[in-house]
């Protein structure tokens, strides 16, 4: 099965076709419509940035993955987490979709992912560790200026090191980023998302 880059519309932006790709943005939609089975339509929406996309995504990936040479040990829950509360906190319905499907994967539990996206602070299944970091995203995404010394200090005593903690901060910021771009796109959600559900 091959990506068709066509269908109903995907964005507010032109969709390239497929032999517009760069070869990045073409591995990118041909490995994951391997393991997924479909090209997920904000691939297709985000392939009009060509390059600027694909230093996009090197960042990216490597956040919400956990890569091996990271500095920052956060879990791919915790990571998942962040991504969750942040989409649902920025009301895009693409990444919350998209986000709430994963960390429910990532649990193996998608009744706890979808609480957690309703309100994490009524999940009492989240641990002191996971409540601050969650309370981080919140802070960092509607009012950055303030995230203070005594939060910090915060998540220190959890158990989070200065190292945790900024990937933490990149992971909030990128996927604040990844959201404003899918909103103004206004990329439509993937019907496979919600398929089995």
């Amino acid at each position: 099965m091959t990506a068709t880059f066509s269908g109903p519309r995907l964005s507010r932006l032109r969709v390239p076709a497929r032999d517009e790709l760069t070869p990045s943005a073409r591995r990118l939609a041909d490995t994951t419509e391997k393991a997924e089975g479909y090209v997920p339509n904000w691939i297709e929406a985000f392939a009009l940035g060509g390059e600027n996309t694909n230093r996009l995504n090197a960042y990216l990936f490597p956040l919400l993955e956990g890569a091996a040479d990271s500095p920052g040990d956060l879990t791919g829950r915790e990571r998942e987490i962040l991504a969750t509360i942040v989409s649902v906190t920025n009301g895009c319905s693409y990444c919350h979709a998209l986000h709430v499907d994963t960390l429910g994967k990532v649990l193996e539990d998608h009744w706890l992912a979808h609480r957690i996206g309703l309100h994490h602070a009524e999940v009492a299944e989240l641990s002191d560790r996971e409540r601050l970091l969650a309370d981080l995203a919140l802070t960092l995404t509607h009012t950055p200026g303030e995230i203070s010394d005594d939060r910090i200090e915060a998540l220190r005593a959890v158990g989070l090191s200065d190292e945790d903690i900024f990937e933490a901060v990149q992971v909030i910021s990128i996927i604040n980023a990844t959201n404003r771009i899918t909103l103004a796109l206004g990329v439509l959600p993937d019907e496979q998302i919600f398929a089995n559900r």
